[in-house]
């Protein structure tokens, strides 16, 4: 395999790339000079690659369990598993007997602030909409109900919460209102799109041009994962989950093929 020094793709940053690396081959990719030849192969210079691995490790997503050496911390663990739970997104969801999960929750943190990116992701990787100040739901859809929902905000990073509810038989208006949270057409327009890109990207996996179709596997692969760690969950009465179960069909057999091509590529460097 030729791999050739080239610009890094828009979007793809030292950090990115170093957790990966590290998530796809944690011994190999162990030693610092490893990262940084894996960096210049996709234009980023060692300084920058130092500089991010420097970060990682003040954010605590990595350690140095030698000298020269990186790996994982708990914190990048756990980020991991919870991307990863888009593979059995499915199996995350129970009858919908019409009732909401409501949440209520101090005044987050200031905008643009670390823990208010932490408590806004936690809300958003668990379909949460605000509905009225500091009450946010969702519908009463995910197994192991509010008590276990209340649980996983909490590990996520939502440390604002001040108590549960769930909200049953509302009104016509109160319904009405609920329900007119979820824009289904937009989460429709996003996973036809996401459909579209991967089904294309699928056949440069065939012929991969190092490093750009890698870098390519991360942007896109990441994208679609995103769009399904923050999809709602909507139940079918709300929304069709049609287009999602398609898209995670598709993003299984780009993911494996993607990290077949990882391995390859880390064991020429």
């Amino acid at each position: 395999m030729h791999i050739s020094v080239t610009q890094h793709a828009t979007g793809l940053t030292p950090g990115k790339l170093i957790l990966e690396m590290l998530d796809a081959d944690p011994q190999l990719m162990a030693p610092g000079r490893r990262l940084v030849a894996a960096g210049s192969v996709f234009g980023f210079s060692e300084n920058q690659v130092r500089v991010a691995l420097s970060r990682l490790v003040a954010d605590g997503l990595l350690v140095q369990p030698r000298r020269g050496d990186y790996a994982l911390d708990g914190a990048a663990t756990r980020i991991g598993e919870e991307t990863q739970r888009w593979q059995k997104i499915e199996s995350r969801t129970r009858h919908w007997r019409g009732d909401w999960c409501a949440v209520l929750t101090d005044n987050l943190a200031a905008e643009g602030s670390t823990q208010f990116r932490r408590q806004s992701r936690a809300l958003a990787l668990r379909g949460m909409q605000r509905w009225r100040p500091g009450f946010w739901v969702r519908p009463d859809n995910l197994r192991g109900g509010p008590r276990r929902l209340g649980e996983e905000l909490l590990t996520l990073g939502l440390d604002a919460i001040r108590g549960q509810c769930v909200i049953a038989q509302g009104d016509a208006a109160c319904e009405s209102s609920l329900r007119s949270l979820w824009n289904p057409s937009d989460l429709e327009d996003t996973y036809r799109d996401r459909i579209d890109r991967l089904a294309q990207a699928v056949d440069r996996l065939e012929t991969p041009q190092f490093p750009d179709v890698l870098s390519e596997t991360l942007e896109l692969g990441g994208s679609c994962i995103k769009a399904l760690l923050t999809d709602p969950l909507l139940p079918d009465e709300l929304a069709s989950g049609d287009s999602r179960r398609q898209l995670v069909g598709l993003l299984k057999d780009y993911d494996k093929r993607g990290r077949r091509l990882w391995r390859h590529f880390i064991q020429q460097l």
